[in-house]
This record gives C-alpha cells, sequence and structure tokens, in this order.
C-alpha cells in the first residue's frame, strides 16, 4: 500500500483557512471602525440638530419674554386706567347726589322748623336750625330716617330757648347722606 503524505495539504489548508480568517477578521475591523464612524457621524449630526432646535427654542423664549414683559405692562396700565375709570364713575355717580339729597330735605323739612345753617362735611350733612317743639324735630327725624337718601339722624345739641316770647328748640342735628344710583323711575317719583 502506497503511504500518502497529507501533511503538507493540511499545512496548506490551514495557512489557507488562516489567510481567511484574518481577511475576516480585517474585513470584520474595518466594518466595526466603519460602524463606529458612522454612528459618531450620526450622533453628532443629532446633537448638532438638537443644538440648533434649542437655539431656536432660546430665541423664541427670549421674544415670548419680551411678549410677556409687554402684556404685564399693558396690564399695568389697563389697571390704572381702569381705576381711573372707576374713579370717574363714582365721580359721576355721586355728582347728583347732592342735589337729590337736597331736594329730599327741603321736601320732608316740616313748616315748624327753620335752617339757619347747611353744613356738608365728607358724607354727612350737619343741619342748625330752630323747630316749634321736639314733637316735630323728632317727626323731621324719623321722615329723614323713612327717606332713601339719607341714613339715621343724629342729634348733637337741643336747647329749649324763648325766641320773641315765643318758646322754641334751637338744634344741631348730624344726618349721613346714602349714595345710590337712582334710575328715571325714581326720579320721576321724587317729581
Amino acid at each position: 500500500m502506497t503511504r500518502i503524505n497529507l501533511l503538507p495539504w493540511r499545512e496548506a489548508r490551514r495557512k489557507q483557512q488562516q489567510r481567511h480568517f484574518m481577511s475576516m477578521l480585517a474585513i470584520a475591523a474595518v466594518v466595526a471602525v466603519m460602524g463606529v464612524l458612522l454612528a459618531h457621524l450620526q450622533i453628532t449630526d443629532r446633537l448638532e440638530h438638537q443644538e440648533t432646535r434649542n437655539q431656536y427654542l432660546r430665541s423664541e423664549i427670549e421674544q415670548l419674554k419680551k411678549v410677556a414683559a409687554e402684556i404685564k405692562q399693558m396690564d399695568e396700565t389697563k389697571g390704572r386706567l381702569l381705576g381711573r375709570l372707576e374713579i370717574i364713575q363714582n365721580l359721576q355717580h355721586k355728582r347728583p347726589g347732592m342735589v337729590y339729597a337736597l331736594d329730599a330735605l327741603v321736601r320732608h323739612l316740616p313748616e315748624e322748623i327753620y335752617l339757619t345753617s347747611l353744613k356738608s362735611e365728607g358724607n354727612q350733612l350737619v343741619l342748625k336750625g330752630t323747630a316749634s317743639s321736639n314733637n316735630v324735630l323728632s317727626d323731621f327725624m324719623r321722615e329723614l330716617e323713612k327717606s332713601p337718601w339719607f341714613g339715621e339722624p343724629i342729634l348733637k345739641v337741643i336747647e329749649n330757648k324763648e325766641v320773641n316770647s315765643i318758646r322754641a328748640s334751637e338744634f344741631e342735628l348730624a344726618v349721613a347722606r346714602k349714595i345710590q344710583l337712582r334710575d328715571h323711575q325714581d326720579d320721576e317719583e321724587l317729581q
């Protein structure tokens, strides 16, 4: 039998496998380096894209902050204007109040009472005068209290005197004015 020496063939095959393994290893290394490089480029691109978006958002936020500051300033201006408008409306509302109060005072004033002084102190009227009797003065105070224009009257001073041989009561009376809106129907009732 002939002997076949397989050693050189095996060695050639082993060298070929080793070359194949090395080439596959080199290809794998190149693919891995390319994969890492592509991943790095992709991440860098995404980071740049995100930074661009962040910068855009920062600029938009700055613009919104400016707009918010302008809105806040406008709200402050609006508040001041509304305050002024409210003051003007209150003045408009109070303006005819004294006229109505004097008209109501004249309507409720009995013939037996003579006013010598009328003074307005803030929202209060101070009346000084002479009444023919204390009962007439009491009736007058009750009428003022019933009126929608006046609060509860407060009698500060009352003195019984004799004037020209007639008994009379000198008084000082304070009554608060009620400030209220009146419509045309209420105005017609006064007339």
